[in-house]
């Protein structure tokens, strides 16, 4: 077409208030202009993680003028699988590894579909994504604990299968051989991410006689606190707490929440701008690309008068 041509069309198409339909545009080239996302259906009923992320990764695919599908991973999902792999009704795939355990998930990542993981797989480590960097973050909470004078440093792990669970209590055992501590074994308390498991394991680092818990993520040190005050403890004076995610209801704890705070917009739109470039077929990552959490100390562990070593 000529561009005398092309600008009389266009301003006609402007005065009468033409758009291109999309439906039709995308029919053309083969594509939906949607993403999907799988994500754990009880990550947004109990967890603020999931609904932090699902509403970041909506917000940069929309400002890419991609429309998001959310795919909730459940025990038996039916015809998900089928749906995702053959209807054609998305381009491509974010897959949170909270997801994973459930085998459909797994099944997911052998098909074709581009696919960009949010996280990182415990065994399948060409598998490209963005993740934030888990083990010198954690120290660094850890370290800030030790700083505020604590003597005995607990930490309650997250489910020990998934690689951020067990890179997180990498960096709890770095900041003591950092700080040139023993690390009592019996310190370590498993969780399993839960608010609930966070208030069980509380108990033991009462019995321990810890003085200050790393929890693997907000809703355990959550829980952690609960147990913590019911039992007649002051945060952070007796008791000094810091978590990971950096979900948004920490704000509203008292104390105040402090936590390893993940950038989720940043994680989100490099997830996205990865996940388009798959598509389009350009290259990309195939190792996970990872993004610096930010350590935000609240009342929960900061210590006006720091206990003397």
């Amino acid at each position: 077409m000529r561009d005398d041509v092309r600008v009389r069309v266009s301003e006609a198409s402007d005065r009468l208030g033409f758009r291109p339909n999309r439906a039709a545009r995308n029919l053309a080239s083969g594509r939906s202009q949607v993403i999907g996302l799988v994500i754990p259906s009880a990550e947004l009923r109990v967890d603020p993680y999931g609904a932090s992320m699902t509403h970041a990764v909506g917000r940069a695919a929309a400002q890419r003028d991609h429309g998001l599908m959310l795919h909730l991973a459940v025990d038996e999902p039916g015809d998900t699988v089928h749906h995702i792999l053959r209807d054609g009704l998305i381009d491509g795939l974010l897959i949170s590894t909270v997801a994973f355990g459930h085998s459909w998930v797994e099944e997911l990542l052998d098909a074709r579909l581009p696919t960009v993981l949010i996280g990182r797989h415990p065994t399948r480590h060409g598998v490209g994504g963005v993740d934030v960097e888990n083990v010198e973050s954690s120290a660094a909470a850890v370290t800030h604990l030790f700083e505020q004078g604590c003597r005995r440093v607990a930490t309650i792990t997250g489910r020990l299968e998934r690689a951020d669970a067990r890179l997180r209590v990498q960096g709890f055992r770095l900041a003591h051989r950092r700080a040139g501590r023993e690390l009592d074994e019996s310190l370590i308390l498993h969780g399993d991410f839960s608010r609930e498991s966070g208030s069980v394991a509380a108990q033991s680092v009462i019995e321990l006689g810890a003085d200050g818990v790393f929890a693997a993520n907000d809703e355990m040190a959550q829980g952690a606190m609960w147990t913590f005050t019911r039992a007649g403890l002051r945060v952070p004076d007796d008791m000094a707490v810091i978590g990971f995610d950096g979900t948004a209801f920490g704000e509203f704890m008292n104390p105040t929440l402090s936590t390893v705070s993940q950038p989720f917009d940043d994680i989100a739109r490099t997830a996205v701008d990865e996940l388009l470039a798959g598509i389009a077929g350009r290259a990309r990552a195939t190792q996970p690309i990872l993004l610096e959490p930010q350590l935000v100390i609240g009342g929960s562990s900061l210590r006006v008068q720091p206990a003397t070593s």
